[in-house]
């Protein structure tokens, strides 16, 4: 069956958005500072609204954190369990802030995920990992990092 034009550029420039997205997430080869894994969950419908928790690898001790954030771009709903490497960071208190950047995914069932976020102390996260739901994504993202004790 042939696919009329418009839903096949359509998807054609999805799947180039999508790979565009992943290759500009994609973390240097240097040492990070710290890593991190996080769970989320995720709910849009052309906005998006994000909550989850984390865990920070830094100087040989754990720290966590809760994740709060908006986005514009994406439909559905979806659970995030991503890990990721941490740059920039000299000392803990940089860690928390606003975190800003692009993210990009599909999720039909299960998919995969790419996010590189900077927040205004400088510190740049690289993100990538498993979703579970239904959701696409690509799209400009704020999330509100906490440190909890």
């Amino acid at each position: 069956m042939k696919l009329p034009i418009k839903p096949a550029l359509a998807c054609f420039t999805a799947a180039f958005l999508i790979g565009g997205c992943a290759s500009t997430t994609t973390a240097p080869s240097t040492p990070p500072a710290a890593t991190v894994r996080i769970q989320e969950w995720t709910a849009a419908y052309y906005g998006s609204a994000a909550a989850g928790k984390g865990t920070l690898y830094y100087n040989g001790q754990r720290h966590h954190f809760t994740i709060s954030g908006l986005g514009a771009g994406g439909m559905g709903g979806q659970k995030v369990t991503a890990t990721g490497k941490v740059y920039n960071l000299n000392n803990l208190r940089d860690f928390a802030g606003t975190y800003r950047g692009i993210s990009g995914g599909l999720t039909l069932i299960e998919g995969k995920m790419h996010a590189k976020l900077t927040n205004g102390n400088g510190v740049v996260m690289y993100l990538a990992g498993e979703t579970e739901g239904l959701a696409s994504s690509m799209g400009v993202q704020a999330f509100e990092v906490s440190l909890t004790h």
